[in-house]
């Protein structure tokens, strides 16, 4: 059933990049977002100069924090321009989806004792600052990504939410 979920995920997130690359005269950067329990790719996808959608698919607790995670991610960020038009802030917010495999059995906030297989689905904050090269098309940028899960329990979720993106901007 994981095997499956993920396959469906990745097919699912790849439609959606070929399709907004193809709908979208702004830029697009694909990257990879690297972070302290794992990492995983992005997209993003600029719809006018200061708005844009973000595609991720990560995992985490690859070193080890509170299990094994896999999970597809949709942002749309609001980028502010610096006096510096290299630099630039952002925020937003979306909702993830994927599994958590805690690796052992837990108590939730009933009491009742669950094995660490979970589906997870729940709302992400995003804010963070970008930096553009002037003469080659990479952005990098470093991000704070806080999350929430819905399913079976309102949890906090702890993976990626610290991450450092690289991004080489296609059609710039």
């Amino acid at each position: 059933m994981k095997k499956l979920l993920l396959f469906i995920a990745f097919i699912t997130l790849c439609i959606c990049i070929a399709n907004l690359g193809y709908a979208q005269r702004g830029r697009v950067g694909l990257g990879l977002r690297a972070t302290p329990d794992g990492g995983g790719f992005t997209g993003k996808f600029f719809i006018d100069p200061n708005l844009a959608i973000e595609a991720q698919m990560n995992a985490g607790g690859v070193f080890g924090l509170e299990g094994e995670s896999f999970n597809v991610v949709g942002l749309a960020e609001y980028h502010i321009s610096l006096p510096d038009p290299s630099w630039r802030i952002f925020f937003g917010g979306g909702l993830h989806f994927g599994v958590w495999d805690r690796g052992h059995w837990y108590s939730n906030r009933e009491g009742r004792w669950k094995n660490g297989d979970e589906g997870i689905f729940g709302i992400d904050g995003i804010g963070g600052i970008e930096y553009n090269f002037k003469n080659i098309p990479l952005g990098l940028s470093a991000d704070f990504k806080p999350a929430i899960n819905f399913l079976s329990d309102v949890d906090f979720f702890p993976h990626n939410m610290f991450g450092f993106a690289g991004r080489l901007y296609l059609n710039r």
